[in-house]
């Protein structure tokens, strides 16, 4: 009875040492994306990736606590300490930030059309012109679509501002015909 209950307690505190966090994925700005972030993450070492939502750019992982480089960890050595694994593991394709303050409906959705966006490659310089601005707390960019979009905190960025970085890097938004008033008949 008593190796019974020792065991009890041994699992307890075995499972009491893992922990969860979730962070915003910088690098998921696409859905075919989120398979080469998870083949990523499958080499992660004590800690796992549990999940992936690309809609909110998130991932959520699990860590043990008393493994090393998590024991005694501040919370930003823990993010720092997965964030290494993950562009180790992805070659900097990915990295991990954060989630910001602002709930998701604060946030306002910004769409352009980008001409030209035919591509891979094309769709991540598109999404890394914007997606590292302050402001900015996830975007996506699909040369299927050929369109960008941002959310972002109206506190801290705007349509403007976006539409001036895409410009300064080339990056040509197609602006959508201005509606014409009819004109009166004389």
């Amino acid at each position: 009875m008593k190796t019974l209950a020792f065991l009890l307690i041994l699992s307890v505190s075995a499972a009491a040492a893992e922990q969860s966090v979730q962070y915003s994925v910088r690098g998921l700005f696409q859905p075919d994306r989120k398979v080469a972030f998870v083949h990523g993450a499958k080499a992660l070492e004590n800690c796992r990736l549990v999940g992936v939502d690309y809609d909110t750019a998130r991932a959520t992982f699990t860590y043990d606590d008393e493994a090393q480089g998590f024991k005694k960890a501040k919370p930003e050595q823990i993010l720092q300490q997965i964030d290494n694994q993950i562009r180790k593991a992805t070659n900097s394709t990915f990295s991990l930030l954060q989630p910001g303050a602002l709930p998701e409906a604060g946030l306002k959705r910004i769409d352009f059309t980008i001409e030209g966006l035919d591509c891979l490659g094309c769709s991540f310089g598109v999404y890394n012109a914007v997606a590292t601005l302050e402001g900015v707390e996830r975007a996506t960019a699909s040369f299927h679509d050929g369109k960008l979009t941002a959310f972002i905190d109206p506190s801290k960025t705007s349509r403007e501002a976006l539409a001036e970085v895409l410009k300064k890097k080339e990056i040509k938004v197609v602006e959508a015909a201005a509606k014409q008033e009819p004109q009166p008949k004389n």
